[in-house]
């Protein structure tokens, strides 16, 4: 799989609020991006090269977002609808862009450091 979209469980959701869980085996620095209405980030592939971009493991937790990504062995495309909260798994030579719809927050499970070694454009 190219792209694999894993739903964030609920826990609970009472008058505050709601709680969501997951399980993740990576430590270390993440990063926390806020991105506006309209704004496209990404716009380019990982070959696999650091561990926190094989694959790259991002949490959508506000608001949505296109994800149009390219395989770019087998050129499969598709155009994703992604709703908070939501996981995204992307796969190594996986051309992507994610395009917020709303505001949006996220959290990549990685550092920038894995980005700086591992992120191309065409």
């Amino acid at each position: 799989m190219s792209v694999t979209i894993i739903p964030i469980e609920v826990k609970a959701v009472d008058e505050r609020g709601a709680l969501h869980f997951l399980k993740t085996d990576r430590t270390g620095e993440f990063l926390l991006v806020y991105r506006n209405a309209g704004t496209v980030s990404g716009q380019h592939y990982h070959k696999g090269i650091s561990a926190g971009k094989n694959p790259e493991d991002m949490l959508l937790v506000q608001g949505s977002a296109n994800l149009h990504w390219r395989n770019l062995i087998t050129n499969q495309e598709e155009t994703i609808l992604l709703t908070a909260p939501t996981r995204v798994l992307i796969q190594a030579n996986i051309w992507h862009e994610l395009i917020a719809i709303t505001d949006i927050v996220f959290i990549e499970l990685n550092s920038l450091k894995d980005g700086s070694e591992d992120t191309f454009r065409l």
